[in-house]
């Protein structure tokens, strides 16, 4: 009887052990994803899309690859790397982080895609390419103050609904640094036809085809400034005098910390806090933003 006791014992204790071996194994060799930004990876856990629940730089690809709509807004992330394995992502809404990029290139399945600066953290996303996003509907993205690039030539015309508003400060305002958009039918997009009926952004641009090379970006060729790592003095190389209006200094949190409107070939910023910051200059042609790093 005791014997038979034992037995039972042992291949009980063989199972469990077998189980967690096993268990241990699939853990072992299980595909991962690298989240290498905290606030992102924080932020997957809040929302119960990280199974360990420990700050690790990773998480279980099966934890986020049936994931259909992630808000992952005001959460201070700086970096997104990882999105690219949310294979089955509908929805995503980025806004009111610090991304200075957004790639969505391998999301595609994406539908709708909310990015807009209306908190204390803002995007400085100054290029958007959504070619490969061929299952978009709809883009929203109120204040992309530093939106230099838009790509929505997707070879399928289907984005449905654009919205591209600007607002600073209760005062309607404009991109100033966008001033060509890639389109699948720059004639359709032109004459406002269905589906660019629908779309509404807040820049004096252009559709275009290509938007290859053109005057604005021949023009701001010759325009520099230097060093792109300063302590004081940060200076304007302008070879072809082109009319400079006026300098707009802006830290990572789109806080304007300067206005020049008078020396346009250097700028004292000794007094202001190291960091990110960024260089808009706006002239007779329109307007370039450049990124420095103050130290």
């Amino acid at each position: 009887m005791n014997s038979q006791k034992n037995i039972s014992k042992i291949v009980a204790f063989t199972v469990l052990l077998l189980l967690y071996q096993g268990k241990r194994q699939h853990n072992l060799f299980a595909q991962t994803t690298a989240i290498p930004d905290t606030n992102f990876e924080q932020a997957l856990i809040d929302l119960g899309f990280d199974s360990d629940g420990i700050i690790n730089g990773q998480v279980l690809t099966s934890d986020i690859d049936t994931v259909i709509t992630l808000d992952i807004s005001l959460n201070g992330i700086e970096d997104l790397t990882g999105i690219e394995d949310f294979a089955a992502l509908n929805l995503l809404d980025v806004s009111s982080n610090e991304l200075t990029s957004l790639d969505v290139s391998n999301n595609i399945q994406l539908k709708q895609l909310y990015a807009s600066n209306t908190g204390t953290e803002n995007l400085m996303i100054s290029s958007l390419d959504l070619s490969n996003n061929v299952n978009l509907e709809l883009l929203y993205g109120e204040n992309l103050f530093f939106l230099e690039s838009l790509n929505l030539k997707n070879e399928n015309n289907s984005i449905l609904t654009v919205t591209l508003p600007c607002e600073e400060e209760g005062v309607p305002c404009e991109l100033t640094d966008l001033n060509c958009v890639r389109v699948d039918d720059e004639v359709a997009a032109t004459n406002n036809e269905p589906p660019y009926s629908n779309w509404y952004i807040q820049a004096d641009y252009f559709y275009s085809e290509d938007c290859s090379l053109n005057i604005f970006d021949t023009i701001f060729a010759d325009i520099n400034i230097y060093p792109s790592h300063v302590k004081s003095l940060l200076f304007i190389e302008n070879n072809k005098h082109i009319k400079i209006e006026k300098i707009i200094v802006y830290d990572i949190l789109a806080k304007i910390v300067l206005i020049e409107k008078n020396n346009f070939n250097q700028l004292d910023l000794s007094e202001l806090k190291n960091g990110i910051l960024f260089v808009k200059i706006e002239t007779e042609h329109g307007t370039i933003t450049k990124r420095i790093i103050k130290v």
